[in-house]
């Protein structure tokens, strides 16, 4: 599969090696560290365009 883009940071990540997932309006978002998870947790909208 394609590298993703953490949504928080930015970074290009393997899904399949993602550190942490959440799922926001039906979509699922790949993190390259658990804090990036927590932030995007607290407020998904802030980095969802």
């Amino acid at each position: 599969m394609d590298k993703v883009k953490d949504p928080v940071c930015n970074m290009m990540i393997d899904p399949a090696k993602a550190a942490a997932t959440s799922e926001y309006n039906g979509k699922t978002y790949y993190f390259c560290a658990k804090v990036c998870k927590t932030k995007f947790d607290a407020n998904p909208s802030n980095y969802v365009k």
